[in-house]
């Protein structure tokens, strides 16, 4: 749909991990636009967000930021790739003044923000986007963030940022898997650990700016809980029957 196209202007949605996550997303819009029990699931801008099929994944450097990833992790990832996390910032510069305008003048979109939306270190820059106070969304899903216990702590910093005023009226969705958080694998364990503290940290300061749900999924991984909890954060986040 270009700028000058007929019909009503849509909402943008940025889909981090656009080669695998787009489709999904993609399919659960079409299935909750056609829901005769729950109507009410307008259309949005789907926009997916990866790189070209021939360059390096980058995901592990652009969407963490400095001093996020713990140790063991860490070695995890030097062993698979050579790209060292902690590029966030610039990510999110690019999102901003590059992406963001280039989208806006193509398509036929709402002046309004954007939402967000992203899964394990996808999560990460979720959370990362609204730890920014970005002005570019006002939405976002944050699914399994890999928030780690580092020197820097990311959740402190969450926690002190609820408590100011927010950029946008804001919407978030949080998910995990419950054997994310105890299925003994140790850097999953400590992301349940900050998952738990970031929810804490919601009920704490509560706020007429931000609207929030979470969910815990019983038996599920960090790849089994994707489809189930990106479709209940795209119903949470934009359709209209949702509380």
């Amino acid at each position: 749909m270009r700028s000058d196209a007929k019909g009503a202007p849509l909402d943008v949605v940025y889909v981090l991990d656009g080669s695998f996550a787009l489709g999904l997303a993609s399919t659960i819009c079409i299935l909750q636009s056609v829901d005769l029990i729950n109507p009410g699931y307008k259309p949005v801008l789907l926009v997916g967000v990866d790189y070209p099929e021939d360059a390096v994944n980058a995901r592990t450097r652009d969407y963490t930021m400095k001093d996020s990833v713990s140790s063991s992790l860490g070695k995890r990832l030097a062993q698979a790739s050579p790209i060292t996390p902690g590029g966030a910032d610039k990510f999110l510069e690019f999102l901003e003044n590059e992406l963001d305008p280039l989208i806006r003048a193509r398509y036929n979109t709402t002046n309004g923000p954007a939402g967000i939306v992203g899964d394990s270190f996808g999560g990460t820059f979720t959370f990362y986007a609204f730890l920014r106070q970005s002005k570019l969304f006002d939405r976002y899903w944050i699914g399994s963030p890999g928030v780690f216990t580092t020197s820097t702590d990311y959740v402190a910093q969450f926690d002190a940022r609820l408590k100011e005023k927010l950029v946008h009226p804001t919407k978030m969705y949080l998910s995990i898997g419950s054997k994310e958080m105890s299925g003994g694998v140790e850097f999953y364990e400590d992301m349940g650990r900050n998952y738990n503290r970031m929810v804490s940290a919601l009920h704490r300061n509560k706020s007429a700016d931000l609207t929030w749900a979470s969910k815990i999924y019983d038996g599920d991984t960090h790849t089994s809980v994707v489809l189930p909890a990106m479709n209940d954060a795209m119903i949470y986040l934009y359709g209209n029957h949702a509380s």
